[in-house]
C-alpha cells in the first residue's frame, strides 16, 4: 500500500486548469491555483511600495476620493461624502478626517508602507492625510482647528441635483440604541437613543451627544467584531491631540500622544487608546446599498462583548448559544465568535487532549481574531471566583422516584434549566435565563462547579432547586435580558440566584473519555510508556504487539528512541489492520523521504489472524504486548490466548494490561466517596458498577487477575511480577488499568521452533528501510 496522491481540477467559467500530482492535497490546490492565475494573465504585486511611492500614491488616493467619480460609486466612504452635502450653511461639504482615515482601507494601507507604527496606532493616518492634503491645496482645503477636508469648488450641480432624485424625498426620522461609556469607572454605562433624519449627517447627531456641534473632531474607532461590522466607538478629539498634530505637522514627526482622562473601559473594547466618554453604535454606510445602515446596540450587548459570548457546535454542526449563567466556559466543539460578541474572553480553565477539540483550539481562535483585527494580542490568565458553599439546598426530588441512572466522569448528562435573581425572603423574581435541553460533559470542567456537584447527585427524573451567591454584576448583565428590574434588584443586600434543574436524561461515557476525565495524561499514553521502559530495561530487538487494532501502540513507539529493529502487529480486524498501515506507511515513509534517522527501526509488518491461532511467523519475539485487548475477548478465549502465547509464540517478554474492576467505582463516581460510604459493603458498590465499555466482555479484580496470571505463568515456567498505570498500588482501589510482566529465563532451546504450523498469517502489509 503506496502512500495517497493528489491532483486538483479547477473549473473556471473562463478556463479549467488541472495540477501536477502532489503528496500533499494543500500543495496540489495551491499549485492549480498558480496555473489558473497565470493563464488568466493576472501578476499579483508582491513587492511593497517604498515610503516614497506610497506617500505619492497617497496623494492620488485623496484626490480620487474627492473626484465627481468617486462621489457617485457604491463605497462606504462615498456614503459619508454624499451625507455632508445635506449639511447646512458652512458645514456643507465638509467631511471629517477621521472618517477618511477609517473607511478606506486604501487609505490605510498606504499609510501603513509609510510607518508601520500605523497599525498600532490607526490615528496616525489622519496626519498622513493632512500632508498628502498640503499637496492639494488648490484643489482641498482644510482648517487649522478642525479635522475635516472639502472641495475648493463645489461638485457639478447636475450630479447634485442627479442625487437629490435618487433621494425619495422622504423626511423620515430613525432612532437607533447606542449605549454611552462614561470615562469615569464609576459611573454606569447606560442606554441611549439617538434621534437621526435621514437629511441629517449621523456623525452629527453623536457629535451633539458628546458635547459638540458637529462632527469634525470626532474620532472613530475601528470596527469591532466582525470586519464587516459597523459597530463602532466614537468620542472626541482631545485638544492635545489637536495640537500635538498641528504642531508636529509641519516638521514632519510622525509621534502623536493622547493627553486627558482615558476610557479603561471602551480602551479595553477597542484595543486602542479612546480618550473621555464615548458612543459605542452600530451604524454606517456600506457597499451593498446606500441607505445608512444601522442596528441597535444595548447594554446587555455590551457586557456580552465584554465578558463571555462563545457559540459552540454540537455534532450535527447546528449552533448554539452557550449559557452564561450556567457557564461562562465549555469545553466541547468548534470556538468562534458569535455576530453579536465583540469580544471573547474567558476560556475553560482545563481541558484534557487536542484529541477532545474539533478545529483549532480556543486560545488560537482568540490569538488569530486579535491579529486579523489589528487589536493588541490577548492576555490569558486563570482566575478564580469565590461562591460560598451552596445554601437553600432544597434537596433531591421529582415526578419519578430514584431512578438508579446517575451522571458519571466522561458521562453526558442533559439537563433543563432556569436561573432567576431573586431576594431571599421576599416573593421577587427575575428570570435571568432558560434553557429547555443543555448537554455536558460531566468531570472537565465544564460548568461551575456547583451546578456539576448537585447535577452528580441526581438520577434521571429528579428535580433540584438551590441559590448561590452572586456573580459579577457584568456577567448579570450578559445574561439577562434588558430590564428595569436588575438594577434595583443587584443593590439588595439579599439578592441571590436561585437555580432549578432537572436531569433529563444521561449518555454513558465511553472508556477512553471517562478515563481522559481523570488522568493526565491519559491511560493510553502511560501504557505505552510503560512498555517502552520495559523495551529499555531488556534491550528488546524485536517487537510483537498482539491486537494492534489501528496500530496505536506501534505508531506511539516510533517517536521513543528505543533498541527496537523489529516491529509487528497482529489483528483480526481488516478494518483496524488498513488504519494502521495508512498510518504507520505515512509516518516512516515521510521520514525516509526527508532523510531522517529518528528511529532505530528497520522492518515493521502487519499481520492479518487470530491471537488464539498458533503461527511460526509470530514465534520467538524478544518483547509481546496485549494492552487492553483480553477483556474484548470471550474470557475462555482470554484465557486461551495466555496459553498459546507463552507455551507456542514464546516472547521472552509479555505484557498484558487490562482494566481493574474495582477502580470503576473511582471513574464511575465525579464525587469523592464519604466516609459512610467508605465504610459500606464493598460488594455492593462493585455491583453497581458497570464495564468501562459495552464491547467488554468481562473485567476482573486484582484478585482474579494476579490468579490468572500466576497460574499462567507457573504452567509454562514464566515468572510474573505485577504493575499497572493510573492510580497507586498502595491505595484503595490500586491501578486503573493492571499489567501483568511475564519473563522468562533465556534458553537456546526455547528458542527452537518446536511446533509445527497449525496457522498461516496473511500479510496486510510490510515496511524496510531502504540499504543505501
Amino acid at each position: 500500500m503506496g502512500p495517497c496522491l493528489y491532483r486538483c481540477t479547477l473549473q473556471l467559467p473562463e478556463l479549467s486548469v488541472i495540477s501536477g500530482i502532489f503528496k500533499k492535497k494543500k500543495d496540489a490546490e495551491q499549485s492549480a491555483a498558480e496555473i489558473a492565475i497565470e493563464k488568466l494573465g493576472i501578476c499579483p504585486e508582491t513587492i511593497d511600495p517604498t515610503p516614497q511611492e506610497a506617500q505619492e500614491s497617497l496623494v492620488a488616493r485623496i484626490a480620487y476620493i474627492f473626484s465627481e467619480k468617486f462621489l457617485i460609486c457604491d463605497h462606504p466612504l462615498s456614503g459619508h461624502i454624499r451625507a455632508t452635502l445635506w449639511r447646512e450653511g458652512d458645514l456643507c461639504g465638509l467631511v471629517p478626517l477621521s472618517v477618511i482615515a477609517v473607511y478606506d482601507a486604501k487609505i490605510f494601507s498606504l499609510c501603513r508602507c509609510i510607518n508601520p507604527e500605523v497599525e498600532s496606532d490607526p490615528f496616525l493616518v489622519i496626519s498622513y492625510i493632512m500632508r498628502a492634503t498640503a499637496n492639494l491645496y488648490q484643489f482641498l482645503a482644510t482648517s487649522e482647528r478642525h479635522l475635516w477636508i472639502r472641495r475648493q469648488s463645489p461638485y457639478p450641480q447636475d450630479i447634485i441635483e442627479s442625487l437629490m432624485k435618487e433621494d425619495d424625498g422622504s423626511q423620515e426620522c430613525i432612532q437607533v440604541a447606542a449605549i454611552r461609556i462614561p470615562s469615569s469607572v464609576e459611573q454606569s454605562i447606560e442606554d441611549l437613543t439617538l434621534h437621526i433624519s435621514l437629511k441629517e449627517y449621523y456623525l452629527d447627531i453623536i457629535a451633539n451627544e458628546l458635547g459638540f456641534q458637529d462632527a469634525a473632531n470626532i474620532l472613530i474607532s475601528r470596527s469591532l467584531g466582525k470586519a464587516s461590522s459597523e459597530t463602532r466607538l466614537f468620542f472626541a478629539a482631545p485638544k492635545s491631540y489637536l495640537l500635538d498634530l498641528y504642531s508636529n505637522f509641519p516638521n514632519g514627526k510622525e509621534t502623536l500622544y493622547f493627553k486627558g482622562s482615558l476610557n479603561a473601559r471602551a480602551s479595553y473594547f477597542a484595543g486602542q487608546n479612546i480618550i473621555g466618554d464615548a458612543i459605542l453604535a452600530t451604524i454606517g454606510y456600506t457597499r451593498k446599498s446606500r441607505d445608512l445602515f444601522y442596528e441597535d446596540v444595548t447594554v446587555r450587548l455590551y457586557y456580552r462583548g465584554i465578558k463571555i459570548l462563545i457559540l459552540g457546535e454540537d455534532k450535527k454542526g447546528t449552533e448554539k448559544r452557550v449559557m452564561l449563567m450556567l457557564l461562562g466556559k465549555t469545553p466541547g466543539g468548534i470556538y468562534k465568535l458569535s455576530r453579536e460578541a465583540i469580544l471573547a474572553s474567558e476560556l475553560p480553565s482545563k481541558f484534557t487532549t487536542r484529541a477532545n477539540w474539533r478545529g483549532s483550539l480556543p486560545r488560537d481562535i482568540l490569538c488569530m481574531f486579535c491579529r486579523q483585527h489589528r487589536l493588541s494580542e490577548p492576555l490569558f490568565s486563570i482566575t478564580c471566583h469565590p461562591f460560598n458553599t451552596l445554601s437553600g439546598l432544597s434537596g433531591l426530588s421529582g415526578s419519578c422516584p430514584y431512578s438508579g441512572v446517575c451522571p458519571c466522569n466522561g458521562s453526558l448528562p442533559c439537563i433543563r434549566y432556569s436561573v432567576s435573581l431573586a431576594v431571599e425572603g421576599e416573593n421577587v423574581k427575575e428570570v435571568i435565563e432558560v434553557c429547555d435541553e443543555f448537554e455536558f460533559e460531566v468531570g472537565l470542567g465544564a460548568v461551575v462547579f456547583y451546578i456539576e456537584e448537585v447535577v452528580t447527585q441526581m438520577s434521571v427524573g429528579q428535580y433540584a432547586h438551590f441559590t448561590t451567591n452572586l456573580l459579577t454584576s457584568d456577567l448579570i448583565f450578559a445574561s439577562a435580558d434588558d430590564s428595569v428590574k436588575m438594577p434595583s434588584l443587584l443593590s439588595s443586600k439579599d439578592c441571590c440566584l436561585e437555580y432549578e434543574i432537572s436531569l433529563i436524561k444521561v449518555t454513558e461515557p465511553p472508556e477512553e473519555r471517562m478515563e481522559q476525565a481523570l488522568f493526565s495524561p491519559p491511560l493510553s499514553k502511560q501504557r505505552v510508556e510503560f512498555a517502552v521502559q520495559q523495551i529499555l530495561e531488556s534491550h528488546a530487538s524485536t517487537l510483537i504487539d498482539f491486537g494492534c487494532g489501528s496500530g496505536s501502540l506501534l505508531e506511539a513507539l516510533l517517536n521513543y528512541p528505543t533498541s527496537l529493529e523489529k516491529m509487528a502487529g497482529v489483528d483480526i480486524s481488516q478494518k483496524g489492520l488498513s488504519r494502521a498501515a495508512k498510518i504507520l506507511n505515512s509516518k516512516l515513509v515521510t521520514n525516509s523521504d526527508a532523510g531522517g534517522q529518528w528511529t532505530s527501526i528497520k522492518s515493521v509488518i502487519l499481520y492479518e489472524g487470530s491471537i488464539t491461532n498458533f503461527g511460526s511467523q509470530l514465534h520467538g519475539f524478544d518483547i509481546g504486548t496485549c494492552l487492553e485487548v483480553i477483556e474484548h475477548m470471550d474470557e475462555d478465549q482470554a484465557c486461551l490466548f495466555g496459553d498459546v502465547a507463552l507455551s507456542s509464540f514464546r516472547p521472552r517478554i509479555l505484557i498484558v494490561s487490562t482494566p481493574n474492576f474495582e477502580y470503576n467505582v473511582v471513574l464511575q463516581r465525579s464525587n469523592p466517596p464519604s466516609q459512610e460510604q467508605e465504610e459500606s459493603d464493598e460488594k455492593t458498590l462493585l455491583q453497581s458498577c458497570k464495564f468501562r465499555n459495552h464491547d467488554h466482555k468481562f473485567e476482573w479484580t486484582r484478585e482474579q487477575f494476579r490468579q490468572w496470571a500466576c497460574d499462567l505463568a507457573a504452567r509454562h515456567n514464566y515468572k510474573v511480577h505485577f504493575s499497572g498505570v493510573g492510580g497507586s498500588a498502595d491505595v484503595e482501589p490500586g491501578f486503573a488499568s493492571q499489567i501483568a510482566v511475564f519473563k522468562r529465563d533465556w534458553k537456546l532451546e526455547d528458542d527452537v521452533l518446536k511446533h509445527a504450523d497449525e496457522h498461516h498469517y496473511n500479510v496486510i502489509w510490510e515496511w524496510n528501510r531502504k540499504i543505501e
